[in-house]
């Protein structure tokens, strides 16, 4: 069967682009994804999704004159019979698909929330009101945890699939930690690592630098691995400001970030709001200690080295906790991570008994 996922972009930052990837990956043969965007990124996962059999498909961006009038009801009668399900990955977008999906002959129409905020860049009102329409024209509602499914759906009843990973893949491997140090010149540095695209603005990038350039105060030889993250006007200003601009790399778009991970000695991750991130676990599965915020769901947490501090608390006392918290051994958990359900083979499964029923 077939399942076509629909995704504002395709991009490699796109934290559930990664996730559409890794329960593709974990699918036996007979279930193949597709996916549908619209918004163009300059590094994408295209070539991904193709060689794991999936084909991508480029439309229009979402409008009632565009979409719901000609575009969706064109694009699904020149592919009609080929899916068997329609998984659309933003709430407030199945008003613009789910009627024309099912028209086509699609029965199963999932909706799947990943940020416990209407948007991430503005439009807060606007897609509050397509998400109360987008209720009339799903079968089953999914959410990566349970605040993030309350947040959109209410007392509607959802089902929570978590943002699985490949525990094994991310597993604490020191030959590999090595590796990355000697090639990224890192030998002899205190590594702080974080997740996260700069163009959102929950990620709270000036937050993070202000704790690192504390950190810098108490362990000159320190380097901020920016993942995923590019570098703009804005921060690379602030970086000057606070006068560690030749310790903080923005690294960009990485497929690496398994590898990335072991060469660090701590995660940092003050977001404003999350859904579930999938970067915190991520770095849990790899066996760093993380310091979060606590306006993140604490669904997330599962290794005994995760702290949280509030966004109230200084940049001096997150500096401080982010190097006590840092150890020469780390630790494996692979074991612990699959026990407590985050291994995407068994998450895999159950999305899969979803498609076949």
């Amino acid at each position: 069967m077939r399942v076509l996922h629909m995704i504002p972009d395709i991009g490699i930052a796109n934290g559930v682009m990664s996730v559409i990837l890794n329960y593709f990956r974990a699918m036996p043969p007979e279930i193949k994804f597709d996916v549908c965007y619209f918004a163009e990124k300059e590094q994408n996962r295209q070539q991904d999704i193709e060689a794991l059999g999936g084909r991508v498909f480029k439309i229009n961006a979402p409008s009632p004159k565009g979409l719901v009038r000609r575009d969706m009801s064109r694009f699904f009668s020149q592919h009609k019979g080929e899916w068997q399900a329609l998984h659309i990955h933003a709430p407030h977008f199945a008003v613009f698909m789910a009627p024309q999906a099912r028209a086509a002959g699609i029965k199963k129409i999932c909706c799947h929330c990943h940020s416990s905020c209407y948007s991430l860049k503005g439009n807060q009102a606007r897609n509050r009101l397509l998400s109360l329409y987008s209720k009339y024209f799903i079968h089953t509602r999914i959410a990566c945890s349970k605040s993030t499914g309350e947040f959109w759906y209410g007392n509607k009843r959802f089902t929570v699939l978590k943002n699985a990973v490949d525990c094994k893949k991310y597993s604490y491997n020191e030959e590999i930690g090595k590796t990355v140090r000697n090639q990224l010149e890192l030998n002899g540095s205190f590594v702080v690592g974080h997740i996260g695209r700069t163009d959102i603005p929950q990620k709270n990038h000036p937050f993070l630098f202000k704790i690192f350039a504390e950190i810098k105060k108490k362990k000159d030889h320190s380097v901020l691995l920016l993942m995923g993250a590019e570098k703009t006007k804005e921060l690379d200003t602030l970086c000057r400001e606070l006068d560690i601009e030749g310790s903080v790399r923005f690294l960009g778009s990485r497929t690496d970030i398994s590898e990335l991970l072991q060469a660090c000695d701590v995660f940092l991750f003050p977001s404003t709001n999350e859904g579930l991130p999938v970067s915190l676990v991520e770095a849990q599965a790899s066996g760093l200690p993380v310091v979060m915020s606590d306006s993140v769901t604490r669904e997330v947490v599962v290794s005994d080295e995760v702290e949280l501090l509030s966004l109230s608390d200084t940049p001096s006392l997150w500096a401080e906790r982010a190097i006590s918290s840092a150890r020469t051994e780390r630790k494996d958990n692979y074991e612990r991570m699959k026990s407590a359900g985050w291994d995407i083979y068994e998450c895999a499964d159950k999305l899969k008994k979803y498609y076949l029923r």
